[in-house]
């Protein structure tokens, strides 16, 4: 990260805003997998390990949360008994039919969908990229 972020005296994790609220510490993916079915956690991995290519990326997990940021959230993960739910934080609204709701908040424009399959992802892959793209603004 650069020189313009907060960093958190406790937990030494950073932040665009000085004084970020947040909880200390990252968790770990593999609590967040534990007894899913492995069809979620090949898609999950999937996920991981795209977003992982793109650079400094921080992964954050809690409970069935899981979130990725850069400066910000540009990705964030439900893990579901069948699928994960994959909210994609974008500048732009995308039409989409594997998005099953879509939130403008004046900010952002966050893009839900459910992904079951690694064929589903390829789809959801590019728009990825351009959230990430979007939290290093």
């Amino acid at each position: 990260m650069n020189s313009e972020m907060w960093q958190c005296p406790k937990c030494q994790r950073e932040f665009s805003r000085k004084n970020q609220r947040h909880a200390c510490g990252t968790g770990n993916s593999a609590d967040v997998l534990r007894d899913r079915p492995q069809a979620v956690v090949e898609v999950y991995r999937a996920i991981e390990g795209f977003i992982n290519s793109l650079g400094n990326v921080e992964t954050v997990a809690r409970d069935r949360y899981v979130l990725f940021r850069s400066r910000r959230i540009f990705v964030d993960l439900s893990i579901m008994q069948d699928a994960v739910r994959l909210a994609i934080h974008l500048g732009r609204r995308v039409d989409n039919p594997a998005f099953i709701k879509i939130v403008d908040d004046g900010k952002q424009v966050t893009h839900v969908a459910k992904i079951a399959s690694l064929a589903e992802l390829k789809h959801i892959e590019p728009l990825i990229i351009e959230a990430w793209q979007f939290s290093l603004a």
